[in-house]
């Protein structure tokens, strides 16, 4: 990505996490970002719009940089790899104090209803994370009880870690989101078979 273009992702994607995509201004970005004015905006990108789905896209990469790459780790047994990966998303949410939350649930509360395009891109990046937990599931099905749905318990996992995320912010507490991880990776050893813990 070109150094200016990153630059004004950069900027939007700092904007839209502390005021939300509707509050953000092309001039705010433009302000934050360091361009000289709104022909330099428009020279990268054709819209406001544009840039949103490129800070929805970035963020969805370097959160498969940083955190789904955990869940592809094959020298990881695959259960203990979601239990690695429930702790990051923890360990993240406390590094900031419990602000900003999810980009995508927050995009996903904000926009869904709001603008189609948005809705569409935020379902994708839901279903691409889904598939990254339903196929670590898959790795471990010798391990778990028959009948388990991976599909389901995928889509499960995450509307539990972005509610989590979402309590945590507004109760400002992050005990709260450690005691729902607790919770969860329970729930996900209830589904394994006795003798394969």
């Amino acid at each position: 990505m070109n150094n200016r273009r990153a630059q004004i992702v950069d900027a939007a994607t700092v904007l839209i996490s502390e005021r939300g995509y509707q509050s953000t201004s092309v001039d705010d970005v433009i302000r934050h970002s360091g361009l000289s004015g709104k022909s330099h905006f428009y020279h990268y990108f054709k819209s406001k719009e544009e840039l949103g789905y490129e800070v929805l896209n970035r963020s969805f990469e370097r959160f498969t940089e940083r955190g789904l790459a955990i869940l592809r780790e094959p020298m990881i047994d695959p259960l203990d790899r979601l239990g690695l990966f429930i702790d990051s998303l923890v360990t993240s949410m406390a590094a900031r104090n419990c602000k900003g939350g999810s980009p995508f649930g927050n995009l996903a509360a904000e926009m869904a209803d709001a603008h189609e395009g948005f809705r569409a891109k935020i379902d994708l990046v839901f279903e691409r994370w889904a598939s990254q937990i339903q196929s670590l599931l898959w790795e471990a099905r010798p391990r778990l009880v028959d009948g388990v749905d991976a599909a389901r318990m995928s889509r499960f996992i995450i509307a539990t870690l972005e509610g989590a995320t979402l309590m945590s912010r507004v109760k400002k507490d992050i005990a709260l989101m450690e005691g729902i991880a607790a919770d969860l990776k329970r729930f996900v050893f209830f589904h394994v078979r006795e003798g394969a813990q």
